[in-house]
């Protein structure tokens, strides 16, 4: 394990790894995105509580839940996938070792992301419903700094891009500001965000309209 140290050196040694600006561009990491959509499922709940306060369905029927499916499904997952795919071992961390991950258990691994969004919803539509929406929001606010924290906390192994025998080995790694993961990284954070703000901006719409 002695190479993840040296990974270790060579994030730290670059002198853009701490900067807030690069902190930011690495949170899509797999476990900043599981907060980023549990948030995504807290926001849209408080967007949509007028709904689930009065609604004699179950919360997870509601507009506001099948725009949050829509969102993590059409979006989320598919960044997810991106990272994956083209950077799977920085995606998990260097965790684990993405070639030897069976494609079907990576797949259920997807199917949770959306289930972590429902599970933020779920949260948010119970506060919703006892109109405790103070602290709904202190919910929101508390899961979009652990997907920032999340990353900052990483900010070592985050700051190198490689396989996972490169990372482990201490060989072959790039800085993650000199390669093509950083704009990525932007634009695929910048979709999230926009998409997100588009989503909680049409449920509130629909909301005055009814």
């Amino acid at each position: 394990m002695g190479g993840g140290g040296e990974g270790g050196r060579r994030a730290h040694d670059s002198p853009l790894a701490g900067t807030p600006r690069i902190a930011l561009a690495r949170g899509v990491p797999l476990p900043s995105l599981l907060c980023f959509v549990f948030a995504a499922g807290v926001a849209l709940a408080l967007a949509g509580r007028s709904e689930i306060r009065v609604s004699p369905r179950p919360v997870l029927l509601t507009t506001s839940a099948m725009a949050l499916v829509l969102y993590a499904t059409l979006l989320v997952v598919p960044v997810g996938i991106y990272f994956y795919v083209l950077y799977g071992d920085w995606f998990l961390l260097y965790t684990v070792d993405v070639q030897r991950i069976p494609s079907a258990l990576a797949l259920v691994g997807f199917v949770i992301l959306v289930g972590v969004g429902l599970l933020g919803f779920a949260a948010g539509a119970s506060l919703a419903r006892a109109q405790r929406d103070a602290v709904s929001g202190a919910l929101l606010v508390a899961s979009l700094v652990a997907t920032a924290a999340l990353a900052l906390g990483w900010r070592e192994r985050l700051s190198v891009v490689g396989t996972y025998a490169q990372f482990t080995r201490g060989f072959g790694l790039t800085d993650f500001t000199a390669g093509s993961l950083l704009p990525s990284a932007w634009v695929m954070t910048i979709i999230l965000a926009v998409g997100l703000l588009a989503t909680v901006g049409r449920v509130l719409w629909g909301r005055r309209r009814g």
